[in-house]
This record gives structure tokens, C-alpha cells and sequence, in this order.
């Protein structure tokens, strides 16, 4: 397990891939997001996308997977605190979504035994297009005192 003292500013962690189809699409937008751009293949063709979109939600619910796989089952984190959320670009059936989420910032708070650190994510599609910004503040756990330091450190690129 990584603490906040094993992580370092500028460190990167690789996110796996995620193919999202016209089924999922349909499926998350009907029962959470029933616009339809989303959740109706006809009337989105005659809108303003010119097709069938995936809702921001979906988009960000496949963030959630791939950064929970790639950094929250190897880092203590607490709780995420904030959000700030770009979509650049509407993410179509078929695409198939990466990226990395890089540490920005580091705050240590000795007195909380913990630390606030920032990390801003980047999904893009198939095309390395981005289609998802994303900005989160997160608290992660210091070291309990028992245990070791983690070895070896990171280094700046991480999976």
C-alpha cells in the first residue's frame, strides 16, 4: 500500500483501457441521464452531435473504474473532496478510453495524519483526443507509525 509519503508531485499512474458500445450508452443514459442525445439513437442523430453521445456521467462513471483500478487499490486514500470536470469532447460508441492521472500537488497535515493531494486525470479516445479533464482533491492516509516505508519509492511514472 502507498501512503502519501511514498507519493511524489509530478508522479504519473497509467489508466487501463475502457470500450464503451451503444448498449451501455443507452442503458446508463435511460435510467439516469434520459436526454436524447443520450438515450435516443433517432433524435440524436438530428441533433446537434449528429449521433448517439455517451452522457458526462457515464464518462466520468468509466473514469471512477479505471482510476479505482489504477491508483485507489494501490494508495490509502480517505475520501475524495472536490471535483472540477472538463468534457471536451462527447465520447461516441465504439470508443475505446485511456489516460493517466498525474499528482499535482502534495499537502502534508502531521496534525490530521494525513494529506491533501491533487491529482488531474485525462481520459482520451482513440484518436488521443481529450474527452474528459478531470481535477479531484483527495485526502490520503500518512503512514501508521507501525509500518515500514514502502520500498522501492516510486519513481515519476508509476502504473
Amino acid at each position: 500500500m502507498l501512503y502519501a509519503e511514498d507519493l511524489t508531485e509530478g508522479q504519473i499512474f497509467q489508466l487501463g483501457t475502457y470500450t464503451i458500445d451503444e448498449a451501455e450508452i443507452l442503458e446508463f443514459a435511460r435510467k439516469y441521464d434520459p436526454v436524447p442525445i443520450h438515450a435516443d439513437p433517432t433524435a440524436a442523430a438530428a441533433g446537434p452531435f449528429g449521433g448517439l453521445i455517451a452522457s458526462g456521467f457515464n464518462t466520468i462513471a468509466i473514469y471512477q473504474r479505471l482510476v479505482v483500478e489504477a491508483i485507489w487499490t494501490k494508495v490509502a486514500g480517505i475520501v475524495g473532496r472536490s471535483l472540477e470536470i472538463r468534457l471536451p469532447r462527447p465520447v461516441r460508441s465504439g470508443a475505446t478510453l485511456t489516460g493517466q492521472s498525474q499528482i499535482q500537488k502534495i499537502t502534508i497535515r502531521p496534525e490530521r495524519h494525513d494529506a491533501v493531494v491533487i491529482f488531474k486525470t485525462e481520459l482520451v479516445d482513440d484518436e488521443r483526443r481529450p474527452v474528459l479533464v478531470l481535477v479531484l482533491d483527495a485526502l490520503i492516509h500518512l503512514r501508521p507509525a507501525e509500518s515500514p516505508p514502502a520500498h522501492p519509492k516510486p519513481s515519476a511514472s508509476a502504473s
